[in-house]
């Protein structure tokens, strides 16, 4: 009877393990998943991330600045993301709304405000690295996109347990390393005709919420001018139900850029 009952419990333990919600991967081999398969996959997650909000630390390193701050973060993709920035003790350092049509940065140490039309030129005058605005949501929702339909297949293989793509992408070729288990890029390089490192992302401790999966750590770099930006999030919640972008702007704050950007 002991025994028949101990049966009777691991057939059960097994029952419910196969019932328990798995990470769905693919198969780790190039002719059993062509690139175009793998690509298809990596679109499919990648879409599955539709919101998100967290904390965490973002971190500097540049000839000009180096230093961390803590963070929240909410983003509701393809074009919403407000970080509020804390300093040591919990004192406000910054707010940072981003959209396609405006960004709004606040300095609180200066009381300070510069808001204005989300072209390059101008992202690249807020932060100490030089990303686009959809790099800088991609940076914070640990997507690197996949590569454009018109990008050539240069090379498609196993690398490290991973599958390593490298591809032409515009004027630069550039190299991914995925993931089978997430299907998500844990590497990226894009280098220039000469094969130097223009960009270098890094993405890893994945976690899984809403059938989503997501990096809690992202670094940035930007080898040949010294800059990396490391973003690190402590706890993260993957498509919540809601995503908060109300921020409060002091009436007394200096503006250094209009809306119009005069």
């Amino acid at each position: 009877m002991i025994l028949l009952r101990c049966v009777a419990c691991f057939v059960l333990v097994i029952v419910i393990s196969s019932c328990a919600p798995m990470p769905a991967g693919i198969l780790l081999d190039t002719e059993q998943t062509p690139s175009d398969v793998l690509l298809e996959h990596l679109r499919e997650r990648a879409a599955r991330v539709k919101s998100l909000n967290g904390r965490g630390i973002v971190s500097f390193d540049t000839p000009e600045i180096s230093g961390s701050a803590s963070f929240e973060a909410n983003m509701k993709k393809p074009d919403s993301l407000l970080v509020l920035l804390e300093g040591p003790l919990g004192i406000d350092v910054g707010t940072l709304f981003l959209s396609r049509e405006k960004f709004v940065v606040y300095n609180s140490l200066d009381n300070t405000v510069m808001t204005g039309n989300p072209d390059n030129a101008r992202i690249r005058s807020l932060i100490p690295i030089n990303l686009s605005y959809d790099q800088i949501m991609d940076a914070f929702s640990g997507i690197v996109p996949a590569p454009a339909d018109g990008d050539t297949i240069r090379a498609y293989t196993i690398a490290d347990d991973q599958f390593f793509l490298e591809t032409t992408c515009g004027e630069h070729h550039c190299k991914f390393w995925i993931d089978p288990k997430y299907v998500m890029v844990t590497r990226y390089e894009m280098r220039n005709a000469s094969d130097a490192i223009v960009m270098e992302a890094k993405l890893s401790a994945f976690t899984t919420e809403a059938h989503a999966s997501i990096p809690k750590r992202i670094t940035i770099t930007m080898p040949q001018e010294s800059r990396r930006v490391t973003i690190a999030y402590r706890s993260l919640n993957v498509n919540p139900p809601d995503t908060d972008f109300r921020y409060r702007i002091p009436s007394n704050a200096r503006i250094l850029i209009s809306e119009s950007g005069q």
